[in-house]
């Protein structure tokens, strides 16, 4: 039987950077990998994530790139997500997708990825979701891997007494990939992710997934809360045992269950680098410039 290593992943929406600091920095120290959504920071203060832990690289994407593309931003930053990862195995880890949604890396075999899905007040959510999830397919459809370690804030409670007509979304992409989500292994009286005192809101909406044979390897699955919180989440840790990691796959080959998926999508480019292509190439054109007045 291969060798087993035990891993620790947490995943913790800090609603804020600067409300999350505090409790991000320890999380970073008992954490191998740490999950973040909605850190808030525009893309030129990213490099705030990156100087944060010192024992830990950091790959971080922020949400309001088309926003401040266009302008001054107006009311408060939102979105937002990064993936902290021990240095240790840092010669063993490759960035696969950034996205303003979720973050996609590989550690030798095994994919983590960190999603935080669209809350009931964005527009068009289901468009959002559906998209979102369908994305990270396509983004991994061509890799070579052996598991899959899926987390993050997904904004659906799998409670099955909770309604919710994304949950089957959720589900089926959680089939299409041979997961399973660990929201059983949770004690029963202490499931709750997100929790609002004043207003005594509360649910379940933070997630993780794992390949099916991860599954009965999950050693515990825990809530875990601090004194030192500020955020309206409190952090969800996983304890699971994962085979020793291997060094990164040199020959990448395409995933066949999932290959008739891959799809450009023309609506979901990066327009900005659009924009800065296109103006370099026109602009290198000698158009005859007698064209352009009128005799």
């Amino acid at each position: 039987m291969a060798s087993m290593r035990n891993l620790t992943i947490i995943t913790y929406n800090l609603h804020g950077l600067n409300q999350g600091r505090c409790l991000l920095q320890s999380l970073c120290n008992e954490g191998d990998f740490v999950f973040v959504q909605e850190h808030w920071l525009a893309p030129f203060d990213l490099q705030r994530l990156y100087n944060l832990c010192d024992d830990s690289l950091c790959f971080a994407s922020s949400a309001m790139d088309d926003t401040i593309s266009k302008g001054c931003l107006h009311g408060r930053p939102f979105g937002g997500v990064a993936i902290f990862v021990k240095k240790t195995f840092g010669n063993i880890t490759k960035l696969v997708k950034a996205s303003t949604r979720y973050i996609i890396i590989q550690v030798g075999e095994v994919l983590l990825i960190n999603v935080y899905l669209p809350s009931v007040s964005t527009p068009d959510r289901a468009d959002v979701f559906i998209d979102c999830l369908s994305c990270i397919m396509n983004d991994i459809a061509d890799l070579h891997y052996s598991q899959i370690i899926f987390g993050g804030d997904m904004n659906i409670d799998l409670d099955l007494a909770v309604e919710n007509e994304l949950r089957s979304v959720l589900n089926d992409f959680g089939k299409d990939l041979d997961l399973r989500f660990v929201y059983d292994k949770l004690p029963v009286n202490d499931r709750m992710t997100y929790r609002v005192e004043s207003t005594g809101a509360k649910s379940t909406i933070d997630h993780f997934a794992v390949s099916q044979s991860l599954y009965n390897y999950v050693q515990d699955v825990k809530v875990e809360d601090s004194g030192i919180n500020l955020s309206d989440h409190c952090p969800l840790v996983l304890h699971v045992s994962i085979p020793e990691f291997n060094q990164l796959p040199i020959n990448v080959k395409g995933n066949d269950k999932h290959r008739e998926q891959s799809v450009y999508r023309w609506d979901l480019g990066d327009i900005m680098q659009y924009y800065l292509l296109t103006r370099d190439f026109l602009s290198s054109i000698d158009a005859p410039i007698h064209l352009l007045y009128i005799y």
